[in-house]
């Protein structure tokens, strides 16, 4: 059986006479795309994407990743303190310290200058409130 031709309506003809023989026009997107991934760049670079811990841990020989999702505390060298980068008080830190349900951990990024009683007195307020276990954050020695 043979291929019979369509014959095409006046509205076609026109149509065909006006745009050309092109199927149908497609919108061209990548304009569009080039914009959306310059707005991404843009918000990545400007936008904070981390904490702002203005600390500099001590130095450690071992290799660990901190886990995430676990309540954090920094501890500056003048002695002020950061709470999920909300700055606190001692009175301050017990309250929020309780009200943290759910969680028996606690990461203490503490600069390299603070006094060891310091971090103390910081574990104690946490115990008392329900922490069991503290991740200290350090960085890696250079060898």
């Amino acid at each position: 059986m043979g291929k019979r031709k369509r014959r095409s309506s006046g509205y076609q003809d026109l149509r065909n006479r006006i745009v050309g023989n092109r199927a149908t026009q497609q919108e061209n997107v990548i304009p569009m795309i080039n914009v959306v991934f310059l707005l991404l760049l843009y918000f990545m670079i400007a936008g904070n994407l981390q904490p702002d811990y203005d600390v500099e841990p001590p130095v450690s020989s071992t290799e660990a990743e901190p886990a995430k999702g676990i309540p954090t505390l920094s501890v500056h060298k003048d002695g002020t303190m950061r709470y999920e980068n909300q700055e606190v008080t001692w009175e301050q830190l017990k309250v929020k310290l309780s009200k943290t349900t759910g969680h028996e951990r606690l990461k203490i990024h503490a600069d390299a200058n603070v006094d060891a009683l310091t971090i103390s007195k910081i574990m104690k307020f946490s115990a008392d409130a329900g922490v069991l276990q503290f991740v200290l954050i350090t960085i890696r020695r250079a060898e």
